[in-house]
């Protein structure tokens, strides 16, 4: 019943935005905004659902009670929705203040309609549930239109923010990339001087550790911005089996010093994906052989029998999902560089991640309409879930 609910809210523009990448706190402004709406309907509620108290009746009064009714019970619904909805304070007052209008603009018609009819000296009752009535549904059209006007306002600020974060993204890809072709160069050539000089040895390999980084940033930053811009046609039918299968593959190639082990489902495991899913598959794969070469130096678990870093990749499927996990034996994800991908921290000058990889990740998630979670793997070490609607 609630699911029903939330995809009818959904479809009326109640739904957050999808632009939007948290919810908002709980301000004074919002809280009042939300208020106005909810007590709108509460107000209203009274004068439409009193007939109903009457006992039978006229059949079409009774029917247009029970609309009244469920209107107004819809605006106190609506109230809640807009609290928790991820709209800005501002435009939450918008939609407040659209739902007072209609019952400013439509009373004003039907109080002076009731004056000039007599209506107070001889039917205030039925002049009252009229108004009331009329009132309600009036009320909730109103704030349908407010959730669209504050959805076209937030599309256009939105639109002005992509297109500088569009010319920023080029300048700054474009930039890192040549400063990364010019580190290799120049540290390769202080490497190849340096053979006999130990400290000029280890100053190369520094230089050409920060010009891989650097080409890294300029590569995540491109998979974030092509996975955010991708059509719906880019998105087909995908076992993830497969997928999962080729990428490890791919791992032992890339990383021989690594174990990569693989655990599917028997059965195929279908989910719309686009080409940037083997994209972050990568990101986490080559992540976790990376942090969990630091776990073998260390005596890891798994890698004292074998030298080398361990990595799982799993496939878990049910009726309606299908999971893709990731397992390391390393030192594990800190806790606030999770907490500011998942959104459950904001990022500040002390907690913005070590780099862009989890970023790809995330983005590639929220294109695919997936869940991403971490946990600790139990002997030591990170996984990472990804869970994706069954196709």
């Amino acid at each position: 019943m609630l699911t029903r609910v939330l995809t009818l809210a959904e479809r009326v523009g109640f739904g957050s935005p999808p632009e939007a990448v948290a919810p908002q706190s709980a301000s004074t402004v919002r809280v009042a905004a939300s208020g106005v709406v909810t007590l709108t309907g509460l107000v209203l509620l009274i004068p439409n659902f009193t007939p109903l108290l009457g006992g039978p009746g006229d059949a079409l009064v009774a029917v247009l009670a029970l609309v009244g009714s469920v209107v107004s019970v819809g605006l106190v619904a609506a109230g809640g929705l807009l609290y928790w909805s991820r709209f800005g304070d501002r435009n939450a007052v918008r939609i407040a203040v659209w739902n007072l209008l209609g019952v400013v603009v439509l009373g004003s018609v039907m109080v002076a309609h009731a004056a000039t009819q007599g209506a107070f000296a001889d039917g205030v009752a039925a002049s009252t549930f009229t108004v009331g009535n009329l009132l309600a549904i009036g009320a909730a059209a109103h704030v349908v239109i407010g959730v669209y006007d504050a959805r076209r306002v937030r599309a256009e600020q939105l639109a002005r923010q992509r297109r500088q974060t569009a010319v920023l993204n080029r300048v700054l890809r474009h930039n890192l990339r040549n400063e990364a072709q010019v580190l290799t160069g120049h540290a390769d050539i202080v490497a190849g001087a340096a053979e006999d000089d130990d400290g000029l040895a280890a100053s190369a390999a520094a230089l050409q550790r920060s010009s891989e980084k650097v080409s890294n940033l300029a590569d995540g930053a491109k998979a974030i911005v092509r996975a955010q811009e991708r059509d719906a046609d880019d998105y087909v039918p995908t076992d993830l089996t497969d997928v999962v299968r080729a990428a490890a593959a791919d791992a032992r190639e890339r990383h021989p010093e690594a174990t990569v082990n693989v655990n599917v489902a028997e059965e195929a495991a279908p989910v719309r994906a686009s080409d940037g899913l083997r994209t972050a598959l990568d990101e986490l794969v080559d992540n976790a052989v990376e942090h969990g070469s630091a776990g073998s130096r260390t005596g890891s678990r798994d890698t004292a029998d074998h030298g080398g870093p361990s990595v799982e990749l799993g496939v878990f499927a049910t009726s309606d999902r299908v999971e893709l996990r990731v397992a390391d034996d390393g030192p594990g994800i800190p806790e606030h560089e999770r907490d500011v991908v998942t959104g459950d921290a904001e990022i500040t000058q002390l907690t913005h991640g070590s780099g862009l990889g989890l970023w790809v990740v995330e983005a590639v998630a929220s294109a695919h309409g997936a869940g991403l979670s971490f946990a600790d793997r139990e002997g030591g070490g990170a996984v990472v879930s990804l869970d994706f609607p069954r196709a």
